[in-house]
């Protein structure tokens, strides 16, 4: 697998477990789902951990689980593959993953 491909499904991977499950199956209307997809990827545009921790902690306990610092290197990770540098982003994504595997287990990792 190329590097291009390990970062994208890496990344792909830790923004479905960082939106927390909100982008599909919110208990909210689909009009407010709508408005937290829009939102959670503004707070991952900017690096805002208050407006994500905010959005995401409506629909589960996420935020008690991934500190500031993990969504930090999330966000680092994900702008890294986006100009490019691929090793950087999938190391990155790789110790996130690592971290988040032994605080979350095999509640989500299988």
């Amino acid at each position: 697998m190329m590097n291009y491909q390990k970062a994208a499904i890496n990344i792909a991977f830790l923004t479905v477990i960082m939106t927390g499950g909100i982008c599909s199956g919110s208990k909210n209307k689909d009009n407010k789902r709508h408005m937290n997809r829009k939102l959670i990827l503004e707070a991952f545009e900017s690096g805002d951990y208050e407006t994500w921790s905010r959005i995401v902690k409506k629909n589960t306990d996420l935020v008690t689980v991934i500190a500031e610092d993990e969504f930090i290197k999330f966000i680092d990770a994900r702008n890294a593959a986006r100009v490019g540098d691929y090793e950087k982003s999938i190391a990155l994504s790789s110790a996130l993953e690592f971290e988040l595997r032994g605080k979350l287990g095999d509640l989500l990792f299988c």
